[in-house]
């Protein structure tokens, strides 16, 4: 399910193990990916709209989990609303993780 449209990075500091311990495990694996370009895909609902948090063509599942920091984010919304759900996204993550 990814989500052409406006793409944008999480910042490079962001680890799969925050990512899981902030939203849960994935809402696609490896398993899913019909190509292999996607490993690990979150899917959420923020603010009307459906965005996704995912890996791409890292194709590595294990280097993914363990070394990835530069998540892509994508949104079928405008570079706005995509900046909007970015920032509330590392807010997130920063409260989960550092506190």
């Amino acid at each position: 399910m990814h989500m052409s449209g406006f793409r944008t990075y999480l910042g490079g500091a962001v680890t799969y193990q925050d990512l899981v311990n902030t939203f849960g495990e994935p809402t696609f694996t490896p398993e899913d990916s019909g190509d292999g370009k996607v490993n690990y895909e979150w899917i959420i609902y923020f603010d009307g709209s459906y965005y996704s948090i995912y890996d791409w063509k890292t194709y590595d599942a294990q280097i993914t989990r363990e070394e990835y920091t530069n998540w892509h984010v994508g949104g079928k919304t405008g570079v706005l609303e995509v900046d909007g759900f970015t920032r509330a996204v590392l807010d997130e993550i920063r409260h989960t993780v550092y506190s």
